[in-house]
């Protein structure tokens, strides 16, 4: 029976346990920012036409109903980021106006009007590349679905134009040879239908030089366009996922026991505290250091390394800056390897080596007084023959 029970509060704590652990949960948040996605995602094309009306030199001569023209576009793009993006195509602009008798585009086949001013008409194929900035998103934020975006463009690109000109006899469109550069600018208002799909409503100013080497003049373009964007691949943007975890909820005693515990805990911090404000109190025994430096040396080397040199050299420093204190160098050797005609010529060789580096970095030689010491500098044995093979230098008294 005993067992029985046993087994059934232990199923019920591991499912109470599941299901607390279910309660954690997983969400995108992109608040904190957004994931760059693929080289081939955020690609989209788009179509659109629409009617433009020319402001330039003479085309106020044009009844206003003879001035709006035609005008499509067709261009594929990317957004690199929910922000910025690029997109590069073609436009095609049909305008028309008054011009004067010997103006580029006028029309050769019909007659003067009324004011005595003639009426134009140009054709132009433009290659474009435009930069796009989504203004919903800059301002209000990054949010996946959202049905309105407005898009701010500007670009430029080379207007290749046509003309309906004379060749003899022959009235056809012919190539203008003229290639005006051009600026242009403007919003484009989309509208979410689908994921793949939005309709827009673009309104676009551009500026061009019209009239060729006879009557060169600015001419300003007022576009209003309608078409669609077709998103391929992924159009939505990747955000961090964070996790959101469940509020526990704690019993009165289990309240109890956290608060104990903290009590507890702020105690022990507070004796920690006292014991390190007694060890600040406590006065700073001064330790009086003889040895400055230490020059180590391979076995049977007395050849300084470049790591000692850079020693050496920031001793030196130390005592050009105080030419009244003498020092005191010790060349030592091991007394566990070679004999001691050798240990002896290279506790000479080590420790007058050390004495004509600092000379030559400046130092009086009047501060140092080199002798050799035959004893080991330290008692570690055969095994510690390595830090015996060395240099000291010390503060005389």
């Amino acid at each position: 029976m005993k067992k029985s029970v046993l087994f059934t509060l232990a199923v019920l704590a591991a499912g109470a346990f599941s299901a607390n652990a279910q309660e954690v949960t997983y969400v995108e948040d992109c608040s904190q920012g957004y994931l760059m996605n693929k080289a081939t995602d955020n690609w989209f094309m788009t179509v659109q036409g629409g009617s433009n009306i020319l402001f330039a030199k003479d085309n106020i001569h044009a009844e206003l109903k003879n001035r709006f023209g035609g005008n499509a576009a067709l261009y594929f793009g990317k957004w690199v980021t929910p922000t910025f993006g690029f997109r590069f195509g073609g436009q095609y602009l049909m305008t028309k106006g008054a011009t004067q008798y010997w103006g580029m585009f006028r029309k050769q086949n019909e007659p003067a009007l009324a004011n005595g001013y003639y009426p134009e008409k140009m054709q132009a194929v433009s290659p474009e590349f435009d930069v796009l900035i989504n203004l919903t998103n800059w301002w209000c934020g990054y949010r996946p679905g959202r049905v309105y975006n407005a898009v701010l463009h500007g670009g430029g690109g080379a207007m290749f134009t046509f003309r309906r000109a004379y060749d003899g006899a022959d009235l056809r469109w012919r190539s203008a040879k003229s290639t005006p550069l051009f600026i242009n600018v403007g919003l484009q208002n989309n509208f979410a239908v689908s994921k793949s799909v939005d309709i827009f409503l673009d309104v676009a100013y551009q500026l061009f030089k019209e009239g060729g080497a006879y009557n060169p003049h600015y001419a300003h373009d007022l576009q209003l366009s309608a078409g669609l964007n077709v998103h391929f691949g992924k159009k939505d943007w990747n955000c961090p996922v964070t996790a959101v975890c469940p509020t526990w909820k704690y019993t009165d005693a289990e309240g109890d026991a956290l608060v104990a515990r903290l009590a507890q805990a702020d105690a022990k911090i507070a004796s920690l505290q006292k014991q390190l404000d007694e060890c600040l109190k406590r006065p700073v025994e001064k330790v009086s250091c003889e040895g400055l430096a230490t020059v180590y040396y391979p076995i049977n080397q007395y050849s300084l390394s470049s790591r000692e040199k850079t020693i050496l050299k920031s001793m030196a420093e130390v005592m050009k800056e105080t030419p009244n204190q003498k020092y005191i160098l010790t060349g030592w050797a091991d007394n566990y390897t070679g004999n001691d005609e050798v240990n002896t010529r290279l506790r000479n060789q080590r420790v007058n080596g050390v004495k004509a580096f600092l000379v030559k970095c400046g130092v009086d030689e009047n501060q140092l007084d080199a002798r050799i010491d035959a004893n080991n500098l330290t008692d570690f044995g055969a095994k510690g023959a390595p830090l015996d093979r060395a240099v000291t230098i010390k503060l005389a008294d």
